[in-house]
């Protein structure tokens, strides 16, 4: 299945999932229906009510939860047995808020998922997840080099991502949705991504 969505200027390039289709179409309709499927809306409504321009940012929320079924932590990731998967957003959250909320409602592993919003000057090391936006490029290589030898997924949306110690990159070209992994950061930070996902990802080791 194909998910076209609104293409970015400050979007890379690369391969994996690709999600091409009409605004309308009944492929659109079963795009919508996949965030639904991903655990990101509680009202399938709400998805049909997307358009072409609306679709990014939700699929990528839905991707961003659904990663974290790919990934194993290491042991000694969770202060306690029922401590909160972090998921945090670095600086500008380009996420609707409500979503976010809903996605506070659902847990993995039976840890319950925790959506933060933090700043370039907070600690980010206590994350499991942390997300760095389009809009804090220019800070995301230092993000990711502050990370260094703690067990935290780095996911962004810029080109180079990736090839600067990034573990996952969400890229978007020709108004098409790609994955690339950094092997070699996932494994330097102790995660262990499924074979599954790393099937459908364009491979980057540096």
């Amino acid at each position: 299945m194909n998910i076209r969505i609104q293409k970015r200027n400050d979007a890379g390039s690369g391969s994996g999932w690709r999600f091409p289709v009409r605004v309308g179409s009944t492929r659109f309709r079963q795009a919508c229906i996949l965030i639904v499927a991903c655990g990101l809306f509680l009202n399938p409504a709400i998805a049909l009510s997307l358009n072409e321009e609306t679709i990014e940012y939700p699929l990528k929320l839905a991707c961003l939860y659904n990663f974290t079924k790919f990934v194993e932590w290491p042991a000694g990731s969770y202060r306690d047995p029922e401590a909160s998967l972090a998921i945090c957003i670095v600086g500008d959250d380009p996420f609707n808020p409500k979503l976010e909320g809903e996605l506070n409602s659902r847990s993995v592993g039976g840890h319950p998922v925790e959506i933060r919003t933090l700043k370039l000057k907070d600690s980010l090391s206590a994350c499991h997840v942390v997300f760095v936006p389009v809009a804090e490029k220019n800070q995301a290589a230092r993000i990711v080099n502050g990370l260094k030898g703690s067990s935290t997924l780095t996911v962004g949306e810029s080109e180079g991502f990736a090839e600067m110690g990034g573990i996952i990159n969400l890229t978007v070209e020709g108004n098409m949705l790609h994955f690339e992994v950094n092997t070699l950061a996932a494994e330097r930070a102790g995660l262990k991504i499924s074979s599954k996902f790393l099937s459908m990802a364009k491979i980057v080791a540096k």
